[in-house]
């Protein structure tokens, strides 16, 4: 199985912006670089082959990472998540035929249990989930090219998964959603699950 973290480059004021104003503009780009860096150490722990996708293949951190890790860099391209997903999704299954797994970074804490679950599911459904509270998910893993399943999604809203297990039903698919966790987005999550716990 191929495992593809879409990452962001960790710069001030653009990423982890719900944590503010607890949190600083620098604090909040130095824990989104974190959550990185674990998301990493733990999917390098169970998978080989790994993509890191991203919006800034130059910046320092992310070139420092992939050295670190030794995953292959990809750009995100434009558009919406859905869009940059759809493009990620057909570059993977033109490389071969391999399943896919999509992971974001907003969920350092969890355990690599979560993964392996996902990859096991996948041999009795097409199409896995990982729902977390807010309404969306933390990963996907789907056994085929779907590239239509990220079309006319409401992204960043309390309906992402709704809208998806939708679409998945109109497809035809067969679909497996496991327990729902949380993404570290405000304050109040990271109070839950503090860096400490991530490892």
């Amino acid at each position: 199985m191929r495992v593809i973290i879409l990452g962001k480059a960790p710069i001030a004021g653009r990423v982890k912006t719900r944590l503010m104003p607890e949190y600083s503009a620098e604090e909040a780009a130095e824990l989104h670089t974190q959550m990185m860096q674990v998301v990493l150490t733990k999917v390098c722990a169970c998978f080989e082959g790994i993509w890191f996708a991203v919006d800034d293949i130059q910046h320092g951190v992310i070139e420092s990472l992939v050295s670190r890790f030794k995953v292959e860099l990809h750009a995100q391209t434009a558009g919406d998540l859905g869009k940059r997903l759809q493009k990620l999704m057909l570059a993977s299954f033109d490389a071969d035929t391999e399943p896919v797994m999509f992971l974001g970074t907003d969920s350092p804490h969890v355990d690599t249990q979560r993964y392996k679950d996902a990859e096991s599911a996948l041999e009795h459904y097409d199409i896995v989930i990982g729902a977390v509270e807010d309404g969306g998910y933390d990963l996907i893993v789907l056994k085929q090219n779907v590239p239509e399943l990220f079309d006319n999604i409401d992204w960043g809203s309390d309906s992402v998964l709704t809208q998806t297990l939708n679409h998945i039903k109109g497809l035809g698919l067969s679909v497996k959603v496991l327990q729902t966790s949380f993404d570290l987005d405000r304050p109040e999550d990271l109070k839950r699950a503090p860096s400490s716990s991530w490892l």
